[in-house]
């Protein structure tokens, strides 16, 4: 396996607008976070120490730059070229499936602006930030309203002398996640802004997991509980409206002119929704001039806006967004030569937003409508790679060459979007990186990044492949040659322990030694007529104690394939339907045959992940 990265790390002026909290893996939790909204780098540092963790790294090739991805039928592989940063060379590698983590904004973009590059001071782009550059005192221009332009104002404003704030259009600042939390924490009860945590705090959480666990499920609570916004004309919708209009008005208070140039006409999420911690307070202060006159041009000392108006700068920070193509940042060819991002340019197409017909082995990580416009992203993402894991397994334990989703489902799967995003707001007329690159399919209002559904919907629907919906092509006529040699690799890799070979003994219960009577029935199992497709895959509510006691019972199987390190559980109990356990994402006897079973094909997994 193989991972390639060229990016440069976001601006230590950007932080997330998600509770650090949240903003972690479900299965991999730090208590020390600093702030309650993290900055990049100590993002960065929790991404490393999880590197470290799962000795990650020796298989990333940094500073390497994937040119292309070619699909060789003959071989049934995936060719990629890749170059290398710091030698110039160009690389070829190959494998037999071929993942990317580029997602969608992957491709940063310099704005439309007439002599943009004759400004003789710094410019920089939020998404490549020059490490060097020191804003204190400094007249700085930051050009852009969306997200990382909200992020970037109130992180700058204490350091610099004054910012021009260009902004082009109106968006909704929304109440925080766990807003009560905030309030809690500033004595007056209305500042909504970022705070630390005490080394107090942090200390009591790491010696109390329980309460730790519960403060990140009041978080991700808040994260999760919004999908009813999304729902056109919904008594939630329009609630959510009243407060973010009253919330916006409170903050602006000393620059009231600013509502009418600030607050939407469209409606909540919509577009991206951001609580913006500190934007509102910040453009209201007086270093910060807010300024919505379209920009004509820039020359070597400032920016010029089109009645004429002439402003000095001594910098100018770009927070202008990306291309918003689901394809990749270079380009991927599948079978008789389709380019994905000619596929993809006008009404992109996917099966449940990881991959594609025509490309068989190739997985996406937040394909055409992946992401989650009212929930977790994260465990989005988890999800997305556990799904991905269940098909590897596939492919290394079954007589499986080739699998690609049936064209016929892509179709299916993309009518049911188009009709799903109808009855939301997603789909109204605003400006938003969720709808079509494509002029035309943009008016249109057609959305292709969002998942359509809520976060939890999108758990359920991943949490099992249905194989009925892919064309898998065999290796051979030998259904049993993934039997391999008789042995398993236990068994073959150096000489085995104890556990090596007494893996299935794992609990320490006793059974209890009390007289009970056995003559007495169980009770037959009552099912219900009908079962809803998702709800039979997920486990009830009521089982979560029994869960959390059979993860930690059951048979610890180390996974070829383990995408995360870390032992997942669903339990399935319906009629028709067997108690199932999934190790990783994978069921339990897939995930058995693996690790007791020889190979005699193992898959040759590589994933890249390269953004620009």
């Amino acid at each position: 396996m193989s991972l390639f990265f060229e990016s440069v790390w976001a601006t230590n002026a950007d932080m997330t607008d998600v509770p650090s909290h949240a903003y972690q893996l479900s299965f991999e939790s730090w208590p020390d976070w600093s702030d309650f909204y993290a900055n990049a780098p100590e993002i960065l540092k929790y991404w490393k120490l999880v590197a470290k963790k799962y000795d990650v790294t020796k298989h990333i090739r940094f500073r390497h730059k994937c040119i292309e991805a070619r699909w060789n039928e003959q071989a049934c592989k995936w060719t990629v070229k890749i170059e290398d940063l710091d030698t110039g060379l160009t690389l070829e590698d190959s494998a037999d499936v071929l993942m990317t983590g580029t997602g969608t904004l992957n491709d940063w973009k310099w704005p439309d602006i007439p002599n943009l590059h004759q400004f003789e001071g710094p410019l920089l782009h939020s998404a490549n930030w020059d490490e060097g550059f020191d804003p204190t005192d400094k007249a700085v221009a930051v050009i852009g309203g969306g997200s990382s332009g909200i992020q970037i104002v109130p992180a700058l404003a204490p350091r610099v002398k004054s910012i021009d704030h260009y902004v082009r259009g109106k968006t909704w600042i929304a109440s925080q996640i766990a807003e009560d939390v905030v309030k809690a924490r500033h004595n007056n009860g209305t500042t909504t802004s970022n705070f630390s945590y005490t080394p107090e705090e942090i200390e009591a959480w790491r010696n109390n997991p329980a309460a730790y666990l519960q403060y990140r499920k009041v978080l991700e609570f808040g994260l999760n509980n919004n999908y009813a916004v999304t729902q056109r004309g919904s008594a939630r919708q329009q609630a959510a409206r009243d407060e973010y209009t009253a919330l916006m008005k409170d903050r602006l208070r000393e620059k009231p002119e600013l509502c009418d140039l600030l607050i939407p006409d469209y409606p909540p999420l919509c577009k991206r929704l951001t609580p913006g911690p500190g934007y509102l307070e910040a453009i209201a202060s007086p270093k910060v001039n807010f300024i919505t006159d379209p920009i004509s041009g820039v020359d070597r000392t400032g920016i010029i806006t089109a009645d004429g108006t002439h402003r000095p700068v001594d910098a100018i920070v770009c927070a202008t967004g990306f291309n918003t193509s689901p394809s990749a940042g270079f380009p991927i060819y599948g079978r008789d030569g389709v380019n994905l991002r000619i596929k993809y340019r006008s009404r992109p197409k996917s099966y449940l937003g990881l991959c594609t017909d025509n490309f068989p082995n190739f997985f996406q990580s937040l394909g055409p409508n992946s992401f989650q416009g009212a929930g977790s992203l994260l465990i989005m993402l988890e999800h997305i790679h556990l799904y991905v894991a269940q098909i590897l397994q596939r492919l290394a334990t079954g007589n499986v060459k080739t699998i690609e989703p049936k064209r016929s489902q892509v179709e299916k799967f993309t009518a049911f979007c188009e009709e799903y995003f109808k009855r939301t707001v997603y789909s109204d007329k605003c400006e938003s990186w969720y709808k079509s690159s494509d002029p035309e399919e943009r008016r249109a209002g057609r959305v292709t990044a969002l998942w359509p559904g809520s976060c939890m919907h999108a758990l359920q629907a991943l949490s099992s492949v249905r194989w009925e919906d892919f064309e898998m092509e065999p290796h051979d006529g030998n259904d049993f040659g993934w039997f391999g040699n008789g042995l398993t690799t236990r068994e073959t890799s150096g000489s085995p322990d104890i556990e090596d070979l007494t893996w299935y003994l794992q609990t320490t219960n006793f059974l209890d030694t009390v007289d009970t009577d056995t003559t007495q029935q169980t009770p037959e199992l009552q099912c219900p007529q009908t079962i809803s497709a998702v709800d039979a895959v997920g486990p009830d509510i009521g089982m979560q104690e029994r869960k959390a006691q059979e993860s930690s019972d059951r048979n610890r199987v180390d996974n070829q394939v383990n995408g995360f390190g870390q032992q997942h559980s669903e339990s399935v109990n319906s009629c028709g339907v067997d108690a199932v356990n999934v190790t990783n994402g994978l069921k339990v006897p897939e995930a058995f045959m693996a690790q007791t079973l020889g190979l005699s094909r193992p898959v040759d997994i590589h994933q890249w992940t390269t953004t620009t």
